[in-house]
């Protein structure tokens, strides 16, 4: 049997991995992390690599210790059930343009 090697450090998939278990969007998970959707998606990537501080906001979104975020023990699995191409549900978001509120309704094929 081959085994499946994910492009994306396993600290990343964790992340999605906890994103998904709250069905989170990135947005949402930006916004309680106090961080960008590009920081989070990066993260996820394997891109960026999180520091102490992130790693701080982003235990305390998820509402577990900070431990429970290097636990990679289901990554194998996630990866193998088809979980890394998991989407969260896109919704209307408000964004401040010029001091008024634009509303943006995201639409399209969700399975991209």
């Amino acid at each position: 049997m081959k085994r499946i090697e994910p492009v994306q450090p396993n600290f990343g998939i964790r992340i999605k991995k906890l994103r998904f278990d709250s069905n989170l969007s990135q947005q949402e998970l930006a916004e309680r992390c106090e961080l960008s959707v590009d920081q989070i998606a990066n993260i996820e990537r394997g891109k960026n690599f999180a520091g102490e501080t992130t790693i701080a906001m982003l235990a305390d979104a998820f509402k577990v210790p900070q431990q429970a975020l290097f636990d990679y023990s289901e990554n194998e699995a996630f990866v193998k059930s088809g979980g890394m191409k998991w989407r969260a549900h896109r919704s209307s978001n408000t964004m401040q343009l010029r001091n008024r509120k634009v509303h943006i309704t995201i639409r399209g094929n969700r399975n991209r």
